[in-house]
């Protein structure tokens, strides 16, 4: 590979323009998530290791069906974790924490196994795809479903059956299914004009005590990416340690900021300020638990949060390491382009976090739909899916070790560029292969017109 992916299979990269999923294909997906629904249905812990068994062969055997990207099913597969998280509480113990095994070690080698997705859409396709209600339908299922699971939950804590070592487990699952599920697909939701969209949107990012991320993101994250201006751009040489309270810190002053310009710039008094609502919303939807399930219902409330908190930041980590826009004179940057984000080709964690491992088209045009993002060859690529890197970058000298070959490579590209962090490309640096292109994937100026 030229991007040099760990992962055994390279899906789509010899697909013809226009091909279009057969009703043979959407039965074969149908079947496969009517096999996983029915995990559900497996009881534990008499049959707890039938229950692992059956699901992580489900999940290997998505090799062989193919996905042309004009079908929602795939993404569908989302209801794995909750399905994870609630039988291993039911198991009991230690079991309790399987979530964390399936996250970081089952998804892991299913990103290696079941491989990379190269494919992309005509212009045509992706037109016909923005407009199509199946993959908008999903994302506005999931608010329900993240409040759902959030019931179920707390219900589960206050039932009275679990000990303070399940009651972790559970906590930490139900914070990786607001997370990985809630977070992602309340970002996708808040960067579309669709009121219904937004509201929901902002409703999952709440449901994580989240909210400020909405205005951060959207007016301040967007702009300044790639600049030391973004609180959520990762610099070289930064471990996910440092980062992670200056970029917690960062948005939420961000975030405040903005929203008093907004408030100065339209003459609106201080009670117009939306940041202490989205907190208030999220203490509403504590209290809401503890009214309908009991009191524990806020304790796991509040660590849910800190757990999908966590888990989001250590994935903006990822996103824009090292990544650096040009100064073209103080305060002024160059225009966001695809080299200014990480992208990842793997086919089980796109389709889990809604594509969003396609980032660089998300910056390119924040509006568009999950399901019609593009692979660029001008960005650069991590080796492996979010879950792997996530790992990674708990050990940064290993992280050091697997970024800063790729991230050097790719800032040899950038022929003048003078970066403001780390090493600038020259001759002391040794020439190093290029990461930078991705086999299958589409230039910028061709993006959607060949897969």
């Amino acid at each position: 590979h030229d991007a040099n992916w760990w992962a055994l299979m390279e899906h789509n990269a010899g697909r013809l323009p226009g091909t279009r999923s057969s009703w043979a294909i959407s039965a074969a997906w149908f079947a496969f998530l009517a096999g996983v629904a029915s995990t559900a249905l497996i009881p534990v812990p008499s049959h707890w290791g039938c229950f692992i068994a059956i699901l992580i062969g489900l999940i290997f055997s998505s090799i062989w069906l193919p996905d042309n990207g004009d079908t929602v099913l795939p993404f569908c597969t989302i209801i794995i974790l909750p399905i994870v998280v609630f039988k291993s509480v039911a198991m009991g113990g230690l079991w309790s924490y399987s979530i964390l095994l399936f996250v970081f070690v089952v998804i892991p080698l299913a990103d290696f196994i079941v491989g990379v997705d190269v494919g992309n859409q005509t212009r045509e396709i992706q037109k016909e795809l923005h407009t199509a209600f199946r993959f908008e339908l999903l994302t506005l299922l999931v608010a329900p479903g993240i409040l759902g699971c959030l019931c179920y939950a707390a219900w589960l804590a206050n039932s009275g059956g679990l000990s303070l070592l399940e009651f972790g487990g559970l906590t930490i699952g139900t914070g990786i299914i607001t997370g990985v599920v809630g977070i992602v697909a309340g970002h996708e939701l808040c960067h579309k004009a669709s009121r219904l969209e937004r509201v929901l949107g902002r409703l999952l990012l709440c449901s994580a005590t989240y909210g400020h991320f909405y205005v951060e993101h959207t007016l301040g994250h967007h702009k300044d990416v790639a600049t030391d201006h973004d609180p959520a751009t990762s610099r070289y040489g930064e471990s996910f340690y440092e980062f992670l309270p200056r970029v917690v810190k960062g948005e939420f002053v961000n975030a405040c900021r903005i929203e008093a310009a907004r408030l100065r710039r339209n003459g609106l008094p201080w009670w117009h300020n939306e940041i202490p609502v989205y907190f208030l919303v999220s203490v509403g939807i504590a209290l809401a638990l503890a009214c309908l399930t009991g009191p524990l219902a806020v304790p796991l409330f509040v660590a849910q949060s800190v757990v999908a908190v966590l888990l989001f930041e250590s994935v903006n980590y990822l996103e824009h390491y090292g990544l650096e826009r040009r100064e073209l004179k103080p305060g002024q940057y160059e225009q966001v382009q695809p080299q200014h984000s990480w992208d990842t080709a793997c086919r089980v964690t796109n389709h889990v976090m809604f594509k969003l491992e396609r980032h660089a088209d998300h910056h390119a045009h924040a509006g568009k739909r999950y399901q019609t993002l593009q692979a660029y060859d001008s960005s650069p690529q991590l080796p492996a899916g979010y879950a792997t890197m996530i790992l990674l970058a708990l050990f940064p000298p290993l992280c050091r070790m697997v970024m800063h070959p790729r991230l050097l490579a790719h800032r040899r590209l950038q022929v003048g560029q003078v970066f403001r962090h780390g090493p600038s490309p020259g001759p002391s640096l040794p020439k190093l292969p290029s990461t930078s292109s991705c086999c299958g994937s589409v230039r910028p100026e061709k993006a959607g017109e060949k897969s």
